[in-house]
């Protein structure tokens, strides 16, 4: 029984230590075009802890304290995605991103973001936690999103979702071996008078 206990205690100081960031990722409902979206956001763990994230950024502005670590966007075809790393460099010329996030209880987003750059945007707004693309386009079209060249794209439904961080599933999977051993062990004794 120490050596379980020694065990969490050890899991649990090193996940504190790597200050992991909370990272969602779009789940769409593949209802409406465009689809096969990837789009997955990064924050810090301050910026989880206070509920919501606000930023307005635009071209030339480097933003490190906003709570976002990291913005993703890409979809099938041969358009460049959007890239954002607001802690690392600065907004590029044309490149905007606005951002009204909430942190929902239930482990999924709220809001409203509106996400440039170079050959392609993105909008969403959410009623609750259902997302719904307001308006998507790229300069290279969308046709292998499923919508026509030169036509915008818009309707598709989904959520954000939290994704486990790795460093929350090594103390989930430490706590089961250690559950399985004890397990085992009372197992092989008698059983008590």
């Amino acid at each position: 029984m120490k050596k379980l206990i020694t065990c969490a205690v050890a899991a649990l100081s090193i996940h504190a230590s790597s200050q992991a960031n909370v990272v969602y990722e779009w789940q769409g409902n593949g209802n409406a075009a465009p689809y096969n979206l990837t789009l997955r956001m990064e924050f810090t763990d301050a910026a989880f802890a206070a509920g919501a994230v606000h930023l307005r950024a635009r071209q030339y502005q480097f933003l490190p304290n906003t709570g976002l670590v990291a913005f993703h966007y890409t979809f099938p075809g041969p358009a460049q995605p959007i890239s954002y790393l607001p802690t690392e460099r600065p907004f590029g010329e044309g490149e905007l991103l606005d951002m009204d996030i909430v942190f929902e209880d239930d482990l999924t987003l709220s809001g409203t973001f509106k996400a440039i750059g170079i050959e392609s945007h993105v909008f969403m707004d959410s009623v609750g936690s259902l997302f719904t693309v307001s308006h998507a386009d790229s300069d290279a079209g969308m046709m292998w999103a499923g919508c026509a060249p030169w036509t915008a794209c818009a309707g598709a439904t989904g959520v954000f979702r939290q994704v486990p961080e790795p460093g929350s599933m090594a103390l989930v999977g430490l706590g089961l071996i250690g559950l399985a051993r004890r397990v085992r062990a009372r197992r092989g004794k008698p059983p008590a008078p």
